[in-house]
């Protein structure tokens, strides 16, 4: 899998409504292009129909039309089209504008995460703000309904991603705005003029934290060096008891075969994966009593349709996973995999046949579950969009896309956990790798 990821002068005292940022107008011929572009290759590319089954694209596409035909306003035009890619509910499948970004895309400087029925700050790069702050509001009201009110704008493949994206999303924030605390203290944001602390260290670390046992963090597999250093850390710790591999926050990238394969002592399946397939005789057929009463055909027309009655308007063309072979690992020792659920794409792809094939204990919490393999279309004015093309199952068939891979020992941070700086789950790791057995 690769990763590829009208609020003005409506309810947000944005300065933008005094000041048009250049290129702020897009002409209704290219509104409509974008659109119909959009639209066509979502009917002729997305693979994740099971996940939307009652979705209506035709009503969704004439609602999104009426809103891009009302107004040149290109922010508006943004959210719209992102709105629309939105209801596909799938986290690879989306629509960006680096114009957008670059006007409205100021970081918070914070990060919000729903724990303990509280919204806790778990990231901050704001010195008033510190991690383990529970926020009740957001300029008076609740931050869970606000949060609501966003998530339309957000594509997702679960509605936990859902939540956890939109603080990757600024731009769907004012751009200044109060929050309250639990405690009642109150923090202002200005994300133009907002002075923000370094941003935390998310760099590659390996090192022995008990002489037997390893620890190798991997914060991204988007570039190939960091797999290549992995590998090299396999290689210089063959010896080791137990090595603790850390993908806690790796959103993707490229499929690290060569980690996999020095690590796996034991035959192993690939992910499932499905795509769309489209017949255009066979969907005609099924649809004819649409337009037609059977009873106006002759015996043979009636039996060409019978044949296909159970034609679905969106088959999938499935393919089952290949079944992988050892290849002289590396390290044959235990291993203890810690996951989040910022764990996407090819780190899933790491993560998924350690676990199902027994060969690693998994702890933390279950991943993103967003598999990719998008359909890419830029339009040469800043404006893209990508299209999943492909939905992934686990090797016996069942679902992964929205739901992720489980743990073998799930540990969720508690807010005293995070006030403390305590890893919970990288405590439990360390506790299992003492053990003897394999699995938890």
């Amino acid at each position: 899998m690769k990763t590829t990821f009208l609020l003005i002068c409506l309810g947000f005292a944005w300065p933008a409504c005094a000041q048009t940022p250049d290129g702020a107008r897009i002409a209704l011929p290219e509104r409509v292009w974008i659109a119909s572009k959009m639209y066509s290759s979502v009917q002729t590319y997305f693979g994740h129909w099971q996940a939307v089954p009652d979705l209506d694209l035709d009503a969704v596409y004439k609602g999104y039309l009426r809103q891009i035909s009302e107004t040149d306003d290109r922010m508006a035009f943004d959210l719209a089209s992102k709105e629309f890619l939105a209801h596909l509910r799938n986290g690879h499948s989306h629509f960006d504008d680096g114009w957008f970004y670059s006007n409205y895309g100021q970081p918070l400087g914070f990060f919000l995460r729903s724990l303990g029925g509280k919204w806790v700050v778990t990231e901050t790069r704001i010195a008033d703000l510190s991690i383990g702050d529970a926020v009740q509001t957001i300029d008076g009201k609740a931050i869970g309904e606000f949060v609501t009110e966003k998530q339309k704008y957000v594509a997702a493949s679960s509605d936990s991603a859902r939540r956890k994206s939109l603080f990757y999303s600024p731009f769907l924030f004012p751009e200044r705005f109060t929050l309250t605390l639990d405690s009642g203290k109150t923090v202002r944001i200005d994300r133009r003029s907002q002075k923000l602390m370094p941003l935390p260290a998310r760099t590659l670390e390996g090192r022995m934290i008990q002489s037997d046992i390893g620890y190798f963090r991997i914060p991204s597999f988007g570039n190939p060096k960091n797999e290549e250093r992995a590998v090299e850390f396999v290689r210089e710790n063959t010896r080791a008891k137990c090595l603790i591999f850390d993908v806690r926050g790796n959103g993707g990238g490229s499929s690290p075969e060569r980690l996999i394969r020095a690590l796996m002592d034991r035959p192993y399946r690939d992910w499932m994966q499905s795509s769309s397939l489209s017949i255009g005789l066979f969907g005609a057929y099924r649809q004819i009593t649409n337009v037609f009463s059977m009873e106006q055909f002759d015996e043979r027309t009636r039996g060409y349709h019978d044949a296909f009655s159970e034609y679905f308007d969106r088959p999938q063309f499935v393919t089952p996973g290949v079944l992988k072979a050892p290849e002289k690992p590396l390290y044959t020792g235990r291993i203890i995999v810690l996951a989040d659920n910022n764990c996407g794409s090819a780190c899933e792809d790491f993560v998924m046949p350690l676990k199902v094939s027994g060969r690693a204990t998994v702890v933390g919490q279950a991943t993103d579950g967003s598999s990719g393999q998008p359909y890419i279309f830029k339009f040469g004015n800043g404006m893209s969009f990508v299209v999943s093309s492909k939905r992934m199952y686990f090797p016996d068939g069942s679902q992964f896309e929205g739901v992720g891979i489980a743990p073998h020992v799930e540990v969720e941070p508690t807010i005293e956990d995070l006030r403390g700086g305590r890893d919970p789950a990288l405590e439990k790791a360390r506790e299992l790798a003492g053990r003897g057995n394999r699995q938890n």
